[in-house]
């Protein structure tokens, strides 16, 4: 009786891990702002959960500056400007940097969304900003669908270096992938993907096992 109580236990606990790796995910390696003609200025239409509805744009101008804009009431982390200036440059995030309704709020991190574009990069005569120049991290987003608000990230490149076929600047992007929790309200760690359900249970299913054959044993 305890060994099936053992078994069930484990399938209880597969079937709860598999049920929250619900992280939508989109790898790509897209350079935006690498073309000179018609116009300097590129930008980048991000629909996370393609629904057919916009949630964030990205722009890179030849040479000069990179930003990122928030559609509809859709947010993004940066690092707060002190008052009375409002927004600051977007946060470059480090890996297993926790993305979701509690990382705002902070007077290092906050959520902030408005009709202008927010600084990635700028590259001016009295100096340089932004955390993605010549930086690789995550943009830790918030934004609205039908069931709520979900949590993602953006992998964001400041490039650095040169690629074949392309021309890139120090303001242009390489957008590297991005991803979401598909269930509303639930953060999600930057950088974070789908982990392979077969072989999450296969370890669980071993795990189960062992304690099985240790008890007999005994």
């Amino acid at each position: 009786m305890r060994q099936r109580l053992v078994i069930i236990a484990i399938a209880l606990l597969a079937g709860a891990i598999v049920s929250r790796a619900n992280i939508i995910h989109c790898s790509t390696n897209f350079i935006l702002g690498d073309v000179w003609f018609p116009q300097t200025a590129e930008y980048f239409d991000l629909d996370l959960d393609s629904n057919g509805i916009v949630d964030f744009s990205l722009f890179a101008d030849i040479g000069w500056s990179a930003g990122i804009h928030p559609e509809n009431q859709n947010k993004y982390l940066v690092h707060p400007s002190p008052p009375p200036n409002i927004g600051g440059p977007v946060a470059a995030l480090d890996p297993t940097y926790v993305i979701g309704p509690n990382s705002g709020g902070g007077s290092y991190e906050d959520w902030f969304g408005s009709s202008n574009y927010s600084t990635l990069i700028i590259i001016l005569d009295a100096g340089i900003a932004g955390e993605f120049y010549h930086n690789r991290a995550f943009i830790g987003l918030e934004f609205e669908a039908n069931d709520g608000v979900h949590y993602g990230w953006i992998d964001i490149e400041g490039a650095s270096r040169t690629m074949e076929n392309h021309l890139l600047t120090d303001s242009s992007l390489i957008i590297h992938g991005w991803a979401y929790e598909s269930t509303p309200g639930i953060g999600i760690v930057a950088g974070a993907v789908p982990e392979p359900a077969s072989l999450l249970l296969f370890i669980i299913g071993a795990w189960g096992t062992w304690l099985l054959r240790n008890k007999k044993n005994r």
